[in-house]
This record gives structure tokens, sequence and C-alpha cells, in this order.
């Protein structure tokens, strides 16, 4: 006792008389009100302390469950771009819709290489296989005619000419009408030229290949014609103009196939050119 005495044991202390206040005071009082005081001091002292805990495991469960659900959500979120590669792989690989009674393969091949420069006109595709392919074949996309073979250079890769070229012409054939035409690039447009001043063509019209022969200097063909089948999409009439001073309509053409982004291209040839592989044949 002659020893001053610490804070922790001053508070046991403390703690002690309080305890032993209360007690005394409990004990005075009648008996109903001794069991109501003592219930209500009872949860006064009792009730921050349950109150946290329960606090405290619901932020552990709740911690617990959302670290599951930023697991599924990753799950769900690799299973959605897994199917979304195969939905495009199919895609790319699914060819274009082609006329009734059309004979030829469409070649699916890749796109390894474009030209060099501000405006490419010519891309380079391989194919998996061998392929008899010759100069001025057309080639498709999903969406619609994209240019033509341009050189070969071995049996399974060739550089392929865009409409864009400078020099490219296609015969086209307005499908709601039925009108033939010739269609070129002219700088930054597409023109769909030789349609007579008089005749019927409106905005949205869709222009299709006319299958009419071409002629041209091919020395791989010694009747110089070139024919591409009638019918692959090309694009979409979006300017109509009736100019004064000229027998022919101006019409500009928006190209239905992109020239900027291709993946997969399709190489239309004759029946009998295209080898399958081996793993492909029945």
């Amino acid at each position: 006792m002659s020893r001053p005495l610490d804070k922790s044991a001053r508070l046991e202390l403390l703690t002690l008389l309080v305890c032993v206040a209360l007690a005394l005071t409990l004990l005075s009082l009648p008996g109903d009100t001794k069991v109501f005081v003592a219930d209500r001091l009872g949860l006064v002292l009792t009730s921050p302390y349950w109150r946290v805990r329960n606090f405290g495991h619901d932020v552990i469960r709740t911690r617990d469950e959302n670290s599951q659900l930023r697991q599924r959500v990753a799950e769900l979120e690799l299973l959605e771009a897994s199917a979304q590669r195969r939905q495009r792989d199919a895609a790319r690989l699914a060819g274009p819709a082609v006329d009734a009674g059309y004979e030829g393969d469409l070649v699916p091949c890749q796109v390894v290489a474009r030209q060099r420069g501000r405006f490419a006109t010519m891309i380079k595709i391989h194919s998996l296989a061998p392929i008899g392919w010759r100069v001025w074949q057309p080639v498709i996309t999903n969406s619609g005619y994209l240019g033509r073979l341009r050189e070969v250079i071995n049996d399974q890769e060739a550089w392929v000419e865009l409409i864009s070229a400078p020099d490219f012409a296609v015969g086209v054939e307005l499908e709601r009408s039925g009108l033939l035409g010739v269609l070129r690039p002219r700088a930054d447009r597409f023109e769909l030229e030789m349609i007579g001043r008089d005749e019927d063509v409106q905005v949205g019209d869709r222009v299709i290949t006319s299958g009419i022969a071409e002629i041209r200097e091919n020395e791989t063909d010694p009747a110089g014609l070139s024919r591409t089948p009638r019918g692959f999409p090309v694009g979409t009439v979006t300017d109509v103009s009736q100019p004064s001073d000229q027998i022919f309509k101006r019409i500009v053409v928006q190209p239905a196939a992109s020239l900027d982004y291709n993946e997969t291209v399709f190489v239309v040839t004759p029946l009998g050119t295209y080898h399958a592989p081996e793993s492909e044949k029945p």
C-alpha cells in the first residue's frame, strides 16, 4: 500500500469499486425493479460488443462473397470472349451467298500482307492448299466483291488488285432495274458509268457483278477472256445526278466490301482447280 499504484492497477481498482457499487445498488432495489434494472444494464453493457462482433462477421462474409462473385464474373468473361472468338472465326470462314446455279469453288485464303502506302491497292493472300489459280480470277469477302488476282506467286500465294486501283474497272448491274454499267474508282469515290441520263436509278439501289465477259490482255488465257460470275454484291448507290452537258448520269457507289481491313477472303475459281487438303478429302 505504501507503493504508488500504476495506471493499470488504478483502473482495476476503479472497475472493482464500480462493480461493488452496482451490486450493492441492485441488492437494495425491490425484486421486480431489480430484475428490470439488471436486464437494462446488461443490454447497455453488452450490446456494443455484440454489434461490433456481428458487424465484423458480416464484413468478413461479404468480402468472401465478393471474392467468389469476382471469380465467377472473370470465368463468365473468359467464356464470353471465347464464344465471341469462335463466332468471329466462324463468320470469317463462312462463304458468301452466290446465285443459284453457280458452278465453281470459293477458296478461303488468308490476307498476309498489304501494299505499303496511304491508299493500298494490292493485298497478298495465302491459301492452305495448292490452287490452280489464274490471273484475273475474282476475289470476294463475306460482304461483297473485293478485287481480282493480279500476280500469281506460286500455287499457294498471289497478289490481289483491289477495286480501289486507279485503272480498275468491272462490269456491274443494278439489281432492281437490270441496267448494265461499269464501276471505276475516281479519286475519293467510286462511280458507276455508262448509265444513260434518262434511266431509272435511285439512291439505295444495290449494285452486283453483271457476269459479262471482259476482254483483257491475259497471257495465261489465249482467248483473252476473264469472266466474273454474276450476283456478287459490289456496293450501294449513294448519290445520283444528271449533268446537263453529259449524256450519262453521274452515279456514286459505296463499296460493299471493306478495303481497309480483311482477314479472310475467297478466290472464285472454276470447279476442279482447288485441291483440298488430305484432311478434307472423304
